[in-house]
């Protein structure tokens, strides 16, 4: 409703005409004309034509649909149409604006805007761009096939190149069409395509070239080799871009492009006329007279004459073939030479120095001859010997020698040394056959002289002319007349001994024989019989015979008795063998094992020691006549040593007289005390039954021991079989305390009592703890005893281990359970710690953050004050000292937090104010300190000087004293009748230094010592000790009446604790967390502090051992108070200007621990002797009166109550006394 007389109203959906009514409480306007009101259909799209067009813009498109009348836009997307016209209520020309994509056309009429649909949607087609083509370049009269690559080719209608359509063109996809080119003018052109999106901008990537065809106009060389290979440089136009070069029919083999007029080809293999043609991608140069090539067939060599001649060269050589003209050289081999071209099939050469078989080859413009068996030339050396047979030979000469080696043909002439040679036959190019010319002794080199020279000495053709042999000795000198004895033969000139008959035996040849060297030779002899010589032949003759040569055959040895026939394995029995040829024997042997030693006594008889050996073995002798042969009569029999197998039975007494059966073998022969042992110690008695068996009575022993059996002088080996067992008599032990249970400390005795049937054993016996030796003792008749007193508190599993000895079985007792009691005392001593060490805690935690939020406080005041007294302590501010002071009151804006704790009361009943040079109030330090207490106090009126301060070095001294008002009996003995069973006193003295960082922000340091004693009379208990602190603090004004603490402190702490006998030194470490919230508050005169405020703290106490030998094990408990409540001052004037101030507060306290500490080791009941200290729920009572006397100097008496309501109370006095400076 604009106004009584206008109402701006939305319409709701609906259609057609409609009247507008407007109700008011006069009632609803009537219908007419004036009011009526037409709904409009909205307007529908039915189709587009065209649907596309390029992205730039300016398509015109018809729309076709409904209700277009009253059109007032028209929309492709977003964005509205360049122009449009109404054409009818269906039908709309627009003008697309510029776009891309998909998008909808839409209708805005009075009516809405039409609804999208797929019949109004117009495709914004982008313009193609061609980004590469290839081939990028053709001939002037078109055809190429090009590959156009790009982007929105599809629906392309037009390729052009330049401005003429491409003969044809596919579109391939939306980013390649394949066009093939129009004849066109050399040059570049763009190929452009043309779509509904536009025409593709020309760009270097679009560029082709039309290329005008090449053409030849000459080439040189005009020739070459049928083998290719000729550089030909082709001169003419239109080269650039080149992609091929044929020789007739055939790519070259490589071409470069030089420039647009000029190419470098390498020919190819070929033969006879040929066109060379350039292709480029204009096309193929056309053949003609100028780029003719002639292929020149290369030379052939069919035969020369003469094929060979000497390696020094000179020969002339005639070369027959064809292709001869203009030959530019002819070698042989690699190596050239002169010659002279005296037809297209024939050329004389000289040939040059050379060896071997080589091949003449000839070059000429065609090429070079291919190599083949018509053009080997062979050059010929001189002849060379590679070996002679035989290699020695008689001084008088006439050994026939054959030569081996190379390049005899044509041997003119053989020589040895100086002297020629007879009877030279060639019998080839490698071998020749001579007769030895006479010569002296000694070693010449036979040469052969052939058309290629004469051979060269080297040690292949030495040969060696030899004086007859001479035998001077040999050895042995005699052998069995069956042969086969190795004989070493001295002497000269048996080198070239050689052949069956180079050594013989008298008439006959040795059996084999080895030339060693050129003074000896190894044969084997023969079969013979009587004495001959011994004869070598070599080359160089026959030795003569001497005494020197003669060997000897023998006949064999016999042996026809030994005596005796046996004798002990190991050797050493003196055997006489009696026989025949027992003549320079050199050898005897007990089977394969050479006597000891043996004596020659006579031709028939030999006197031998028998080495060690086993079983029965045939004694052979030896002599230059041979092995005796072997019989019944040589064998010797090797004695076994006894062995035993087996007894029964297997052990005995340890006293001995056991009979006990021995089975084995070589017990014949056993005699003497010693023929049958138990270990050492020789049998009582026995007797050998046979050889296998004896049966002895046992010695006295002990242990395990072997049976030994010494017959014929050996010894039987110790083996299980034969080991026998000395029985230990068996043993029992029991084990007795003389106190059980006992207590730690306490001495006690156990006693272990061995037995065994028929006998009191003796030895020792070990006492053992758990498995834990804890002693020794000495049985004395049967018995053995160990005092203790070092057992802790538990209990003990105690044995007693008999150790045994040979006579005794070792044994062990049933374990004892021994009982170890804790001492009262440690029990007490534990309850002492447990219980006092925690209220100590308290006490401690309770003085220290009560010494910090002092502190706190005093940080944040205006001025700090000299002495505070606390709940239980006093405290100094060394940083106190008078400053400027009038008698005006502060400036209302400039009141501190510390001055609306303390009020200001004669601000406010004298109205006075004051304004000083640094924009703060200026009453004195101490003054602020007892503001609480000196409301009333008239004002100086004397200017005094001030400085300020950020810093503020304080000291704390509180005292704290617990009673218990109650008492309850405990469990383990404890029970508790006194009234005030606990009791004493603890002192703790902080000193601190606090830092102001900003108005509202103040940090500190703090350290202290406390010392504590307290005394539990029901347990006659004690526990003192000191320890060291410190710490840090922070303290926040949040508001000008409220205050935020914390602190955080580590102590360590030394204790001394006692009950009865008990006594032990433990240390702990503790941490405290401090923190509160404080508020200050001003009404009806009263000053109000309310405070929420908890401090915690955290204590670890090592463990210990305490005088009576008992483990206190570690204790770890966490102790804490929150507290909240309020305290209230309000000060009074007095009598000459005295002003007294009372204080009373109330506070609500929650104690709260948790402990955990190892029981005592070796307790059944865990339960200690308790102390109930604060725990939960109490309250705390604090009061006092402070005065203020008129020259500034003030006392005041305060103390404190806490745990009421509980069983234990803690009690604090203090007072405080102040002199203003």
């Amino acid at each position: 409703v604009q106004s009584s007389t206008s109402i701006t109203a939305t319409s709701p959906a609906g259609s057609g005409l409609i009247d507008i009514r407007v109700t008011t409480p006069g009632g609803t306007s009537a219908t007419s004309g004036a009011d009526q009101f037409t709904y409009i259909t909205a307007p529908t799209v039915t189709a587009i034509a065209p649907g596309s067009g390029p992205q730039a813009g300016g398509t015109v498109v018809t729309i076709t649909g409904t209700n277009f009348t009253g059109v007032t836009a028209v929309s492709f997307g977003a964005t509205p149409a360049t122009s449009f016209t109404f054409n009818s209520s269906t039908s709309i020309t627009a003008t697309a604006p510029a776009g891309s994509g998909l998008i909808d056309v839409r209708v805005t009429t009075p009516g809405g805007v039409s609804t999208i649909s797929v019949a109004d949607q117009f495709t914004y087609v982008g313009a193609p761009s061609v980004t590469s083509i290839a081939p990028s370049a053709g001939p002037t009269g078109g055809g190429t096939t090009v590959i156009i690559t790009g982007t929105n080719l599809s629906g392309a209608t037009a390729v052009k190149f330049g401005a003429t359509a491409a003969t044809v063109f596919t579109v391939n996809s939306a980013t390649q069409i394949t066009a093939t080119s129009p004849a066109g003018g050399a040059g570049a052109v763009d190929i452009t395509v043309n779509t509904a999106g536009g025409t593709s901008a020309t760009s270097a990537a679009d560029s082709f070239t039309y290329v005008a065809p090449p053409t030849v106009s000459s080439i040189a060389p005009i020739s070459g080799p049928a083998t290719g290979g000729t550089l030909v440089t082709i001169i003419g136009s239109n080269f650039s871009s080149a992609t091929a070069v044929v020789f007739g029919v055939t790519a070259a083999t490589g071409f470069t492009v030089q420039s647009p007029t000029s190419i470098t080809a390498t020919s190819p293999a070929g033969s006879g006329l040929i066109d060379i043609r350039v292709t480029t991608p204009g096309g193929t140069s056309a053949t003609s007279g100028a780029d003719q090539f002639t292929y020149i067939p290369a030379p052939t060599v069919t035969a020369i004459a003469p094929g060979s001649g000497p390696q020094a060269g000179g020969t002339v050589v005639t070369i027959t073939g064809t292709n001869f003209t203009g030959a530019t050289a002819v070698t042989f081999g690699a190596t050239a030479a002169t010659f002279t071209v005296q037809s297209s099939t024939s050329i004389t050469t000289t040939s040059p120095a050379g060896s071997g078989l080589v091949d003449i080859r000839v070059t000429a413009p065609g090429g070079t001859s291919v190599t083949s068996a018509a053009d080997q030339f062979t050059y010929i050396g001189p002849p060379v010997i590679t070996s002679l047979a035989p290699t020695s030979g008689a001084l008088a000469g006439g050994t026939s020698v054959t030569i081996t080696g190379s390049g005899f043909s044509g041997a003119s002439g053989v020589t040895f040394g100086a002297a020629a040679a007879t009877a030279v036959t060639v019998v080839s190019a490698t071998s020749i056959t001579v007769t030895s010319p006479a010569g002296a002794a000694g070693t010449v080199d036979v040469k052969v002289t052939a058309p290629g020279g004469t051979s060269a000495t080297s040690a292949a053709d030495q040969f060696t002319y030899l004086t007859a042999p001479s035998v001077t000795a040999v050895s042995p000198a005699g052998g069995p007349l069956t042969g086969g004895t190795t004989v070493t033969i001295i002497g000269t000139g048996f080198t070239g001994t050689t052949g069956a008959a180079g050594v013989k035996f008298g008439a006959a040849n040795a059996t084999s024989y080895t030339v060693t060297s050129a003074t000896s030779i190894s044969a084997v002899a023969p079969a013979g019989t009587g004495v001959v010589d011994i004869t070598v032949t070599n080359p160089g003759g026959t030795s003569a015979i001497s005494v020197s040569d003669r060997f000897n055959y023998t006949a064999a040895p016999t042996i026809t008795s030994i005596a005796p026939t046996s004798g002990p394995a190991p050797g050493g029995t003196v055997v006489t063998l009696t026989g025949t040829g027992f003549t320079a024997a050199t050898a005897v042997a007990f089977g394969a094992a050479p006597a000891t030693s043996f004596t020659v006594n006579s031709l028939t008889s030999i006197t031998a020691t028998a080495p060690a050996g086993s079983g029965v073995v045939d004694i052979q002798v030896t002599t230059p006549g041979g092995v005796s042969a072997t019989s019944a009569a040589d064998q010797f029999t090797y004695n076994t040593a006894p062995a035993v197998s087996g007894i029964a039975p297997a052990s005995g007494s340890a006293s001995g007289g056991t009979s006990v059966t021995i089975s084995g073998s070589g017990f014949a022969g056993t005699s003497g005390p010693a023929g049958v042992r138990f270990g050492t110690a020789n049998a009582a008695s026995y007797v050998v039954n046979s050889a296998t068996t004896i049966t002895a009575v046992s010695p006295v022993g002990t242990g395990a021991v072997d049976i030994i059996i010494t017959a014929a002088g050996q010894v039987s080996a110790a083996t299980p079989a034969g080991r026998f067992s000395y029985l230990a008599a068996a043993t029992q032990t029991t084990l007795a305390s003389s106190q059980n249970p006992s207590t730690a400390g306490q001495a006690v005795t156990f006693t272990a009592t061995v037995s065994s049937a028929g006998a009191i054993p003796s030895g020792t016996v070990t006492f053992q703890d758990g498995g834990t030796a804890i002693g020794t003792a000495t049985l004395a008749a049967g018995a053995a005893t160990l005092s203790i007193s070092t057992l802790t508190a538990g209990l003990h599993s105690i044995t007693a281990i008999f150790a045994g000895n040979a006579s005794f079985v070792a044994s062990t007792s049933p374990a004892l359970a021994q009982t170890v009691n804790v001492p009262l005392d440690s029990v007490r001593l534990r309850a002492m710690q447990l219980n006092v060490t925690k209220m100590i805690a308290q006490n401690s935690g309770q003085a220290m953050s009560g010494a910090i939020f002092d502190a706190i406080s005093e940080g944040f005041s205006e001025d700090a004050y000299l002495v505070l007294p606390s709940a239980n302590g006093v405290r100094f501010n060394f940083t106190a000292e008078p400053r400027d002071d009038d008698d005006s009151t502060r400036s209302p804006g400039l009141s501190s937090y510390s001055q609306r704790s303390f009020g200001n009361r004669d601000d406010q009943a004298s109205g006075r104010a004051t304004v000083t040079g640094s924009g703060r109030g200026s009453t004195s330090r101490v003054d602020d300190a007892f503001a609480a207490i000196d409301q009333q106090t008239p004002r100086k009126t004397l200017q005094r000087w001030r400085e300020d301060k950020q810093w503020l070095l304080w000291a704390d001294v509180r005292t704290t004293g617990v009673d218990r008002w109650s008492s309850a009996p405990t469990a383990a003995g404890t029970n508790q009748f006194s009234q005030s069973s606990l009791y004493g006193r603890q002192l703790n003295a902080l000193l601190g230094v606090t830092y102001k960082a900003t108005p509202h922000i103040l940090v500190g340091l703090v350290g202290g010592w406390e010392t504590f004693d307290y005394t539990q009379q029901d347990i006659n208990g004690r526990l003192k000790g000191d320890g060291w602190t410190t710490g840090a603090y922070l303290g926040w004004l949040i508001t000008s009446a409220l205050r935020y603490d914390a602190a955080v402190t580590f102590s360590g702490i030394g204790y001394q604790g006692s009950a009865g006998s008990a006594q032990g030194h433990f240390n702990g470490q503790r941490w405290m967390f401090a923190t509160g919230l404080t508020g200050s508050h001003e009404m009806l005169g009263f000053l109000l502090e309310p405070s929420l405020r908890v401090y915690a703290l955290w204590e670890h106490q090592a463990a210990y051992t305490d005088t009576l030998g008992t483990l206190q094990g570690t204790h770890d408990f966490a102790s804490g108070r929150a507290s909240a409540g309020l305290k209230g001052a309000y000060p009074l004037s007095w009598i000459d200007g005295i002003v007294l101030t009372p204080y009373l507060g109330i506070y609500g306290d929650y104690y709260f621990s948790q402990a955990d500490a190892e029981p005592l080791a070796g307790m059944a009941d865990t339960s200690l002797a308790s102390t109930p200290l604060l725990q939960g729920w109490s309250a705390r009572a604090t009061g006092g009166l402070g005065s203020k006397f008129a020259n500034g100097a003030g006392v005041l008496l305060g103390g404190e109550l806490g745990g009421i309501g509980s069983t234990t109370r803690i009690w604090s006095l203090s007072a405080k006394a102040r002199v203003p400076f």
